[in-house]
């Protein structure tokens, strides 16, 4: 039952109007006990609570569950107290240890941040004693003046929910004990001089929803183990001196909306898993480090990633066989092999399909039947270690370069089944005798003559390949000038030859879907032009080849030649994605000179915002980003006209 008391006028004072005579005295307080009273009171002294913006009914009512930012549990005296919220209010001075005599305190907040807040705020260090409030859920000092280091005795807090420190003065480093908060959801110590590393302790915070370490002095890499911390979905380490490279595990967290690791000074460049992951995050920031985004082909879809665009000078691999490797992908077409897992996106080649190591030496290239063209390269004469190299049953052309020779650990040479053409150079036969397996057989036009050099070699056939008296070699020619023009429905292929071409033909051949279009006869004058037209042909894509065919039957082609027939109309892609939320993207390409208006309507037809309006570049795809900034949730319309004449109309739907 509540005491008796005598009756008080409760008035309630919004500014700096009480004087401490007004006070009734702790022992005329009804609902607490004299003890928790002497902590209000304490608590409103040495915080200057004399000018807070809000001080209704602090010593002023008998009823201090009621008084500004308090809140009280149960409805019988002694009522304790489980809330405390002065944030905002204008706060100055100390924070007295004795809220620690608060038992049942469940949340203290007393951030100084908000409208209209002056530049008053607590000072001195947190109260160690704070950790001794076993039911805080809830801590939040954020935007004060607290010096020192932030105590230890906070790890005992172990149902905390949030903690908010940030925008303070504290220094030092994380206490390993803030590790025992399993519970926390929210931690916040952003804006502070803390340095350091991230302790360890702190993969035990497994429910972390929300991490900000941004603006302190923060060192060291940045652990891998923060994978572990699996629903975060804030995660802020900007403006630190954080180095080293981005760990890959931190691909493994894929709730976030939130990742910055902006103004440091990390580097290296991203493999494409993070760069992929990076592009699906909401709000993403990686500038102000030296880390780079490569521009080789496996990151073709990026324009940007956290604000990163790509560069050609950046590389995810910088060992020195790497660029033997990315020789090798770029020269035989590896944008379009079956199998691509890895190459050019990680920093280790030996990960990369096809390539195996012994104590990171590559000593195995295994690309068989992967679709690789172009000719053979070169640049794997350089890996030294190498001790198997099976590229069969691909559409490499050429000669076998003589540098092959110099791979003195290879035990297994397969280039079988392929273009290959002209003489094995010698030294490379001599190094086929001595291989445990090689195998050049079934190509194009290669072969070994039976001359005196090569039958001393003692070997017949060599790499499957015998000797023969009809391998003299053979003259193709080199194209000075080779393209293709395209036309309204044709397209003209353009060729040129510095050197007599007599004996060769010239045979004009369509690659998607396989069909020889024209043989066109050498020359024996030099230099040479030579041209043929493919006509009648339907708006789309178009791949083309020139075959060089010499007088024995040896055959060399160049690399495809592609060309986009247009059509004389406009063409607007599908909106997506839709329905849509934060953003939809179309595009649209004209195949005539004339003003495109796209426009979007709502459901009754009103006009809510014109897309586009102007006259594009022809035949030249144009993006448009449709931003839902100010635009409802509900259906809507795109219209879009050439020469104010209709081409098309979809519906699309804008959902929350």
């Amino acid at each position: 039952m509540a005491r008796a008391v005598p009756l008080i006028l409760a008035v309630a004072v919004s500014h700096a109007t009480i004087t401490q005579a007004q006070f009734l005295g702790c022992r005329l307080i009804d609902q607490i006990t004299l003890e928790d009273c002497k902590v209000l009171e304490k608590l409103f002294y040495e915080t200057d609570g004399f000018n807070w913006r809000n001080v209704r009914g602090w010593l002023r009512t008998n009823q201090p569950c009621d008084w500004y930012g308090i809140t009280c549990q149960s409805s019988e005296w002694p009522r304790e107290i489980i809330h405390i919220d002065l944030s905002g209010n204008d706060l100055r001075g100390t924070l007295p240890g004795d809220l620690a005599f608060l038992t049942e305190l469940q949340s203290i907040r007393i951030d100084n941040s908000g409208p209209g807040v002056r530049q008053r705020k607590l000072t001195h260090q947190i109260p160690n004693t704070l950790g001794d409030l076993e039911h805080l859920e809830v801590l939040l000092l954020g935007n004060n003046a607290f010096t020192g280091t932030i105590p230890p005795e906070l790890g005992n807090l172990t149902n905390l929910r949030e903690l908010s420190l940030g925008d303070n003065e504290l220094e030092g480093s994380i206490p390993q004990r803030l590790g025992k908060l399993t519970r926390l959801q929210h931690l916040d110590l952003s804006g502070n001089t803390l340095g350091g590393s991230i302790p360890d302790s702190l993969r035990h915070l497994t429910e972390l929803e929300h991490l900000d370490l941004s603006q302190n002095l923060f060192h060291g890499d940045l652990p891998g183990w923060l994978a572990n911390l699996s629903a975060l979905k804030f995660f802020d380490v900007s403006k630190n001196m954080f180095s080293g490279t981005i760990p890959e595990e931190l691909t493994q967290l894929n709730q976030l909306v939130w990742f910055s690791l902006a103004d440091n000074n990390l580097s290296g460049a991203l493999s494409l898993t993070a760069a992929t992951h990076a592009a699906n995050i909401t709000n993403c920031q990686m500038g102000g480090n030296l880390i780079c985004l490569p521009d080789s082909p496996p990151y073709a879809n990026f324009d940007q990633v956290c604000s990163l665009s790509p560069q050609s000078s950046c590389k995810a691999c910088q060992r020195e066989d790497c660029q033997s490797l990315e020789s090798m992908y770029l020269e035989t077409g590896g944008v379009f092999w079956l199998q691509t897992d890895g190459w050019l996106a990680s920093s280790d080649p030996c990960n990369w399909h096809g390539i195996t190591c012994s104590n990171g030496v590559i000593t195995r290239i295994t690309l068989s039947e992967n679709q690789l063209t172009g000719d053979l390269p070169r640049s794997l004469s350089s890996l030294s270690g190498l001790q198997v190299l099976n590229l069969s049953k691909n559409n490499l052309r050429g000669d076998v370069p003589h540098e092959y020779a110099g791979l003195r650990e290879l035990k297994t040479l397969d280039l079988s089944s392929n273009e290959l053409t002209g003489i094995l150079p010698l030294q490379v036969a001599a190094l086929g005798t001595k291989l445990n397996q090689c195998n050049l057989s079934k190509n194009a036009g290669i072969c070994l003559p039976d001359n005196d050099m090569y039958i001393a070699l003692n070997a017949n056939p060599i790499c499957q390949l015998p000797l023969r008296k009809d391998c003299l070699g053979y003259d193709f020619v080199a194209f000075n000038e080779l393209r293709a023009v395209p036309g309204e429905r044709s397209v003209q292929l353009v060729w040129s030859t510095t050197q007599s071409s007599a004996g060769i033909t010239f045979v004009v051949e369509q690659t998607e879907p396989p069909a020889i279009l024209a043989e066109v006869p050498g020359r024996a004058q030099a230099p040479s032009n030579f041209s043929f037209t493919i006509t009648d042909l339907e708006p789309g894509s178009y791949s083309f080849q020139i075959r060089q065919i010499t007088a024995s039957g040896s055959f060399r082609a160049t690399a495809p030649l592609t060309v986009e027939l247009y059509a004389d109309v406009l063409e607007v892609s599908t909106t997506y994605p839709n329905p849509f939320s934060s953003e939809a993207i179309l595009e649209f390409t004209s195949g005539r000179q004339g003003a495109v208006e796209i426009h979007l309507y709502d459901l009754i037809g009103r006009r809510v915002r014109t897309l586009f309006s102007g006259t594009p570049a022809l035949h030249q795809p144009t993006r448009i980003v449709l931003e839902t900034e100010s635009l409802p949730s509900g259906t809507y319309f795109i219209h879009s006209f050439l020469d104010s004449h209709p081409v098309s109309s979809e519906k699309i739907t804008r959902v929350r």
